[in-house]
C-alpha cells in the first residue's frame, strides 16, 4: 500500500508529493493549517493507469485551510487560490476554509466525519482537527445519505444532458461520465451500508460490509456495481472500459435512482435542521415560507429533472444544489 493509494507507485507517490507541496506552499501565507481530506487523504485515492502503464493522480485534491477569520473576502481570497492551483497542477484543486474558532461546533455530517476520522494534515498543526466533536461512528445521521445521493443524482444529470447533445464524446469526456456513474454506485452502496448501520469511512471495510445490507430496491445489483465502482477506485484503469457502453449504463444507473432515491428517504424520519433554520434558509433562498430544509425540496426536483417533468429549472437547481449540497 503506498501513501496516498492501495495499490499506487512508488512514482504516484513522489508526485502527488510534489503537488500537495506546492498547494502547502502557495497557500500557507493565508492560513494556519492545510488538511488533505478525500481519497488521497485516507490514502485510498485512485491511481490513473495510462496507456504506456505509467501512473498519474487522478482525484481532485480536497482540501480544508483552517483560518482565524473566515468572511466573504476570505472565501473569494481561497477561490481565487483555487483557480489558480487548479490550473498550475492541471487537476481541480478545492479548497475550503473553515474557522478554526467553530472546530468544536461543526455540526454532525458525512463530510465533517469522514474529515475527522480519515485526514492528512500536509501543512500546521497535525493535531488541529482534534478540537472537532468526536462524532460518533454509530450516529451518523441517515440524512447525510440523502444528500449524498442528491449530489450524485446532479452527477447523473449533468451526464443526461451531455448525452442529449448528439456531438460524440471525446476520451476525456468519456472517462469523466464513466467516472460519474461509478460515483452513482458508491453512492447507493454507501447510502445502504448508513441505513444498515454497517457504513465506516474505508473502502476496504465497506466492500466487505456491502454484503450484510438488508433488502433494498436492486439490492444485489448495488453490492455487485459497489464492488465495481470500489475496484475502479483502487486501480484506475480506464483503458480496459473502451467498450464500455455509457448510455445503456447510464439507462440503468438512472433507473436504479429513481428506485432508490425515494425508498431510502423513507429509512429516517428526523429533520435535518430546526424549523426556525429551515424558514430562515428558504426565506433567503426560496423566497417562502417553509419549514423543511431546501434540501428536501431538490430531492424531490432531482427525481423530476431525470424523468423530465421538473417544474423547477436546471438553472435553479444547480444553483441551489451547490449551495445545499
Amino acid at each position: 500500500m503506498s501513501k496516498y493509494t492501495i495499490r499506487g507507485s512508488e512514482a504516484l507517490d513522489a508526485r502527488i508529493d510534489i503537488h500537495l507541496e506546492h498547494i502547502a506552499k502557495t497557500v500557507a501565507p493565508y492560513c494556519e493549517a492545510v488538511v488533505l481530506l478525500g481519497g488521497y487523504g485516507r490514502g485510498e485515492g485512485t491511481p490513473f493507469i495510462k496507456p504506456d502503464g505509467s501512473q498519474a493522480p487522478f482525484n481532485d485534491y480536497d482540501l480544508v485551510v483552517i483560518v482565524d477569520t473566515l468572511n466573504t473576502a476570505v472565501r473569494l481570497q481561497f477561490n481565487t487560490l483555487e483557480k489558480q492551483l487548479t490550473e498550475d497542477l492541471g487537476l481541480p484543486v478545492d479548497l475550503c476554509p473553515y474557522a478554526k474558532a467553530e472546530l468544536p461546533s461543526r455540526e454532525f455530517s458525512l463530510l465533517n466525519y469522514e474529515m475527522k476520522h480519515g485526514h492528512m494534515v500536509i501543512r500546521g498543526d497535525e493535531h488541529v482537527l482534534d478540537a472537532m466533536p468526536n462524532y460518533a461512528h454509530d450516529a451518523i445521521p441517515l440524512s447525510e445519505g440523502a444528500r449524498l445521493l442528491l449530489n450524485r443524482g446532479k452527477l447523473l444529470l449533468d451526464i443526461k444532458r451531455r448525452l442529449s447533445n448528439p456531438e460524440p464524446l471525446f476520451a476525456v469526456e468519456r472517462i469523466r461520465l464513466i467516472k460519474f456513474i461509478h460515483k452513482a454506485l458508491l453512492a447507493f452502496g454507501d447510502a445502504a451500508l448508513l441505513a444498515a448501520g454497517q457504513y465506516d469511512i474505508s473502502y476496504s471495510v465497506k466492500k466487505e460490509r456491502i454484503l450484510k445490507i438488508g433488502e433494498c430496491p436492486g439490492r444485489e445489483r448495488i453490492v455487485q456495481g459497489y464492488l465495481q465502482a470500489v475496484e475502479l477506485k483502487e486501480w484506475g484503469d480506464f483503458q480496459a472500459l473502451d467498450e464500455y457502453g455509457i448510455e445503456s449504463e447510464f439507462s440503468g444507473v438512472c433507473e436504479q435512482f429513481l428506485r432508490f432515491m425515494p425508498w431510502y428517504r423513507h429509512q429516517y424520519s428526523r429533520r435535518e435542521c430546526s424549523i426556525p433554520k429551515a424558514v430562515a434558509l428558504n426565506l433567503k433562498w426560496n423566497r417562502r415560507l417553509c419549514t423543511q430544509h431546501p434540501r428536501v425540496q431538490l430531492y424531490d426536483a432531482i427525481i423530476e429533472l431525470l424523468q423530465d417533468k421538473a417544474a423547477m429549472s436546471h438553472q435553479r437547481f444547480y444553483e441551489l444544489q451547490r449551495r445545499f449540497s
